[in-house]
């Protein structure tokens, strides 16, 4: 999904343009409606209790998800959990709470249950076909934790998530792994769009869900107006609209 489509499915983006609108539209009709409706998604975007909701309900099924007893040869981690690897800091770039995925793999790991750690296009590893990126620096990074640099599979050019499946899934199968040893391991929200990509291909992964949202339990203060939800909702409206993308074009 392109940065621009990206920043109109915010919903401080549609707040912005319906306020224009209310001013530039000379009806009085139309002005007066307009605004109603930008203080109407002001007000449902701004509700905390509201988005967290929304997010329990888009997670729920994992609730009660327990570390898998069955061992896998592969973790496959869903990139998009970072912007980089700072090499000064030595550090990963993490993307909000999106590092849970690349943490709950090396749990996964040391836990005994997969073998390997496959991590399909994110920022910490990704490059061009003439660069080298910022591989080596995250294989050190992990080697810190005890993971061995035979131990990691690395997918460099993935730039969505049909790209993560199809790319993936390329170097899985000449490696000669199977899907039933893969555990795919990404954000709940975005799990089932990525369960899907891979099934479409021929693979249907086990899933592992990481960021699993809580049952809300709501103070009634919490339901005034604060500023972070407008931001907060981009993950879900990201998800709920490349899923339907997605279908669509037959992912």
């Amino acid at each position: 999904m392109s940065k621009i489509l990206k920043i109109f499915l915010l919903p401080l983006t549609w707040i912005v343009i319906l306020f224009v609108l209310t001013y530039c539209v000379k009806n009085k009709k139309w002005r007066r409606g307009l605004f109603i409706a930008a203080l109407t998604v002001l007000l449902v975007f701004t509700d905390k209790p509201l988005l967290q909701w929304a997010q329990y309900m888009t997670t729920r099924q994992y609730s009660h998800q327990k570390l898998p007893k069955q061992y896998y040869n592969v973790a496959v981690v869903m990139g998009g959990f970072s912007n980089g690897f700072d090499t000064a800091t030595m550090q990963p770039c993490f993307v909000d709470d999106r590092g849970a995925r690349l943490w709950e793999a090396i749990r996964l790991y040391e836990s005994g249950v997969c073998e390997k750690i496959m991590i399909s296009g994110d920022a910490t590893i990704s490059k061009s076909h003439d660069s080298s990126g910022t591989a080596e620096y995250l294989k050190a990074y992990l080697g810190d934790f005890g993971i061995h640099d035979d131990d990691l599979i690395f997918e460099y050019y993935a730039r969505n998530t049909r790209e993560n499946a199809t790319m993936s899934i390329a170097i899985l199968d000449s490696l000669g792994y199977e899907a039933e040893k893969c555990l795919l391991v990404t954000s709940a929200t975005h799990l089932k769009r990525s369960k899907d990509c891979f099934e479409a291909e021929g693979w249907a992964l086990d899933g592992y869900a990481t960021n699993i949202y809580p049952k809300p339990h709501p103070k009634p203060y919490q339901f005034l107006p604060q500023w972070k939800p407008l931001t907060d909702w981009k993950e879900l409206i990201n998800e709920w609209v490349g899923s339907v993308v997605y279908k669509i074009v037959g992912y």
